[in-house]
């Protein structure tokens, strides 16, 4: 298991406070000490962003400020997608997030959407993806972006959305979804949007930590039975200072 890391991702820049560099400096830090490899990412070219963002929303990003935050972060996932569509497991641990950066529009904190880029650099090696969002908040942006796309599953287990699913769950129900999500699609690789906020003392108030280590290890074990093992993950949400131990136990049933 490789963590894909950049210090440049401990850079401030606008942003809501919640989305502050020890989101993923405090993890980096723990999974050091865990005895994790790291490697470095490169920024994603502009050619790469085009193929999912128009013209205008790469415009506007660049005119926020925010063009070379959004561009590492995304191509630090593109470099767990690599990875991963070669054998070798990986966690992209980036800011900011991107799932709900549609094509020509974004919101939520977000301004490129990470996991949309990363998949597109590894197609036709890997045609058909099964994408599973764990974030508290539906992944719109993903959503949009592979709608009609017949060979890119998304799963978005128990988020909150138009249907208020996640009100009616427990941690049972939800990782059950989770569960779910890894049956009746035949994938070439699996990507997992890991958002942190469905944490017990974070927004969502419903997983425990170790929670985490079994959707983890559900992921793995379909991924080793279905495609190779060829699997990554994506830091998307997740706001509280347990963070850094959600993600390593994540990690740990992940690897």
């Amino acid at each position: 298991m490789l963590i894909v890391y950049n210090r440049k991702y401990e850079q401030r820049y606008p942003a809501n406070p919640v989305e502050n560099p020890d989101r993923v400096r405090l993890p980096a830090v723990e999974l050091r000490k865990l005895g994790y490899q790291f490697i470095e990412p490169s920024p994603c070219s502009l050619l790469q962003i085009s193929i999912v963002h128009g013209r205008e929303h790469i415009n506007r990003v660049r005119g926020s400020g925010h063009f070379e935050a959004a561009s590492l972060a995304a191509g630090g996932a593109m470099a767990a997608a690599e990875l991963a569509v070669q054998g070798e497991p990986a966690f992209a641990l980036v800011r900011p997030p991107g799932h709900h950066a549609a094509a020509n529009r974004a919101w939520g904190m977000c301004y490129f959407n990470n996991m949309a880029i990363a998949v597109q650099r590894i197609r036709p090696r890997a045609k058909r993806v099964l994408i599973i969002d764990i974030d508290l908040h539906y992944g719109d942006g993903t959503v949009s972006i592979f709608r009609g796309d017949n060979d890119v599953k998304i799963s978005n287990p128990g988020s909150v959305d138009a249907n208020f699913d996640y009100l009616t769950l427990d941690a049972g129900g939800y990782l059950r979804q989770v569960e779910a999500a890894l049956h009746g699609f035949d994938f070439d690789i699996v990507g997992v949007s890991a958002g942190f906020d469905t944490y017990i003392e974070d927004w969502g108030e419903l997983l425990s930590n170790d929670d985490f280590f079994q959707i983890g290890r559900a992921i793995r074990e379909a991924a080793e039975k279905n495609c190779q093992g060829r699997r990554f993950a994506v830091l998307e949400g997740g706001y509280h200072a347990h963070l850094r131990c959600n993600i390593a136990n994540f990690i740990r049933g992940f690897e």
